[in-house]
């Protein structure tokens, strides 16, 4: 059994599971964020959050696929080394059985393969990471209206009372 398979039933017998992908497109960053209104704003920040959830399940899930690559990739290079290797001495030898194992048709096929995974994972991250830092932007942008408000009402308060 994959261990991504593995994992998430794991994860299931938890009671526990991926945050699923939202219904809607990851939201874009206004050009000026001060223009939103409050509710807009917080609508954008819960976007950004249920996008940031959803990502970084993905972000695990790739990960562990590429590392699930990464080692069919090793015990097929073993494996074959065992299969070329006769024993025989010298360098030369080596560096023949090195050759055979690098351009064996599986090891070709399962390097490409984690390449895929690796790059795939790059790409995630890569987003997960974008919408990490737009999610950021917006929570300061709440932060800064709290306090700006709380300072306003402190003030009111002072001249009222």
């Amino acid at each position: 059994m994959p261990v991504t398979n593995s994992a998430l039933n794991t994860l299931s017998q938890l009671g526990l599971t991926l945050s699923p992908k939202p219904v809607y497109d990851i939201p874009l960053l206004p050009l000026d964020i001060t223009d939103l209104d409050d509710e807009a704003l917080m609508e954008l920040f819960v976007q950004f959050t249920q996008w940031t959830d959803h990502l970084a399940g993905a972000k695990a899930i790739a990960l562990i696929n590429e590392r699930e690559a990464e080692r069919a990739v090793t015990v097929a290079e073993a494996t074959a080394m065992l299969n070329f290797w006769t024993g025989a001495k010298g360098g030369d030898k080596i560096t023949i059985v090195k050759a055979q194992i690098a351009t064996s048709p599986e090891v070709i096929e399962l390097h490409d393969d984690y390449n895929k995974k690796y790059a795939f994972r790059k790409l995630i991250e890569t987003r997960a990471e974008n919408v990490e830092r737009d999610s950021q932007l917006v929570s300061r942008e709440l932060t800064r209206r709290t306090s700006d408000m709380g300072s306003l009402r402190s003030r009111t308060r002072k001249f009222t009372t």
